[in-house]
């Protein structure tokens, strides 16, 4: 493809590795209830919404009341460890690096201090002009505003030469309905198959595939 205008990532599944920082803070939130931990891999299809979502699914059967102490411990937990066991995806800051000379933007769902904090745990912070996050806006993805206050961030405008890169349906369905380009990528918390499904324009099956898709230079 020519040129992008722009590239907007999302941050868990596609830039770092958060499930197990994520899972841990489920589990605290879960403790508090009398409930028994969850696995690593049974929290990750959870991820991707947002923290109240998220605890939402974690557990199921609790009443409001249950579900906002949840959320506070969740919260609470996330606020220390966020960046106990979160690493960038090998490959990443390689391929951040070569993807230079293009704005780059984070859209995450994640509240945009926690995604800052993360982002400079995982030593990534500096490769983007702005983060935009799930307190940003009004709405998160998939609603398109967390997307179109990321492309005004990065001077670009609604249209196909942006592009927003992520692991979730969340991620595609976002783009789309901001009216730019979605790529989908092959190592984050959704299968791919599964994100085939959402109709992405471009497929990235590890990082290095990334400047190799977009050109930066």
């Amino acid at each position: 493809m020519p040129r992008p205008t722009a590239l907007l990532f999302d941050l868990d599944g596609t830039l770092v590795d958060s499930r197990a920082d994520l899972a841990a803070a489920v589990n605290a939130g879960r403790r508090a209830l009398g409930r028994a931990p969850l696995a690593v891999d049974v929290v990750t299809p959870m991820i991707g919404n947002g923290v109240a979502v998220l605890m939402e699914r974690a557990l199921p059967g609790a009443s409001p009341a249950e579900l906002e102490a949840g959320i506070l411990e969740f919260r609470a937990f996330y606020d220390v460890h966020c960046c106990d066991a979160t690493p960038a995806y090998p490959g990443i800051a390689e391929a951040l690096g070569a993807l230079q000379g293009l704005p780059l933007v984070v859209v995450s769902n994640k509240p945009a201090g926690l995604s800052e904090t993360v982002l400079e745990g995982a030593g990534l912070r500096h490769f983007f002009l702005a983060v935009v996050g799930g307190d940003s806006t009004a709405a998160k993805k998939p609603d398109p505003a967390p997307v179109r206050r990321g492309l005004e961030l990065a001077g670009a405008r609604p249209g196909r030469g942006a592009v927003l890169v992520g692991d979730g349906p969340t991620d595609i369905a976002g783009g789309r309905a901001a009216g730019i380009a979605t790529c989908a990528v092959g190592w984050g918390f959704t299968p791919l198959a599964a994100l085939r499904a959402e109709g992405p324009d471009h497929e990235a099956l590890a990082p290095e595939d990334l400047p190799r898709l977009f050109r930066p230079r």
